[in-house]
């Protein structure tokens, strides 16, 4: 998807001036207005809410809200974490509660509308069917990885968290080989190191898995099978609703897809669960 402001200036010839002062306040203050209400941008601008609507449709959107949320993950891209954390941002106590759960459950919608049934179906079946899986995730996308591995690792043999532990990273990859599969968690700001792990792992054979953001441009040719997710946030950091979601789904048609097996690896851990994991129970 391109940036925000690059589509602002492709249609800028086309806008009308009410539109042009729009599209000026926005470029000037893109940052600030991130987090503002259509209320807000229509005082700002001196033009009428129905114009800031009309506005967002002659982009393409179907409304001012999916015109802001696509700002917000244009600058989730770019902004250093101080510049996200703007008082623009903030809510009062009397409707945070109520903005962050609806903010989430956007998330999971505009996630799940996203996604193709063939595309996910590929997905299944590779992680099924390949020798062995590896996880990645780096920074806080790394919160994904451990939850993916953990509960893969319950119905199924040979799966790997990449963890890079004291930089150990090359030594827990090198036994990757073709029809092996890579699950990879990699959001705004995308880290290098987890680029350099992908690159490795696809001319080696692995068929990579990427789980990342909706505009995912930058990032599509490091992955085979890319499953774009929602992750904007109504404060500084990405949330990961929708990815956490996603992961479930995926999680849960693996284990239908291969019952037998499933059965079979969680009852190895169970007995070994038996062996006193839990305390008084």
């Amino acid at each position: 998807m391109p940036d925000f402001l690059e589509v602002l200036n492709q249609h800028y010839k086309t806008f009308t001036r009410s539109q042009k002062r729009i599209a000026d306040y926005l470029s000037e203050n893109i940052t600030e207005t991130a987090f503002c209400t259509l209320e807000e941008i229509a005082h700002k601008t001196g033009v009428s809410t129905a114009t800031i609507i009309r506005f967002s449709r002659a982009l393409g959107y179907p409304g001012y809200t999916a015109m802001q949320k696509d700002i917000q993950a244009n600058m989730q891209t770019k902004a250093s974490l101080p510049e996200r954390l703007s008082p623009q941002s903030f809510y009062s106590d009397n409707v945070m509660l109520s903005a962050s759960f609806q903010n989430d459950i956007y998330n999971i919608q505009q996630t799940l509308a996203l996604q193709d049934d063939s595309t996910l179906q590929t997905a299944v079946s590779d992680i099924s069917s390949a020798p062995a899986v590896y996880v990645l995730g780096m920074r806080s996308s790394f919160s994904l990885s451990y939850y993916m591995a953990s509960r893969l690792s319950e119905i199924r043999t040979d799966v790997h968290l990449i963890q890079s532990v004291g930089m150990l990273y090359p030594e827990e990859i090198v036994s990757a080989k073709a029809g092996d599969v890579c699950i990879a968690y990699m959001f705004p700001r995308y880290s290098k190191l987890s680029t350099t792990i992908l690159s490795w792992l696809k001319n080696e054979g692995v068929k990579i898995i990427l789980f990342t953001s909706q505009n995912y441009a930058a990032v599509e040719g490091y992955a085979d099978i890319i499953l774009p997710c929602y992750i904007t946030s109504l404060s500084y950091k990405n949330t990961y609703s929708a990815p956490t979601s996603l992961s479930n789904y995926i999680i849960t048609a693996i284990t239908q897809n291969n019952f037998d097996e499933s059965q079979k690896t969680l009852k190895k851990t169970e007995s070994i669960l038996k062996q006193g994991f839990y305390l008084g129970l």
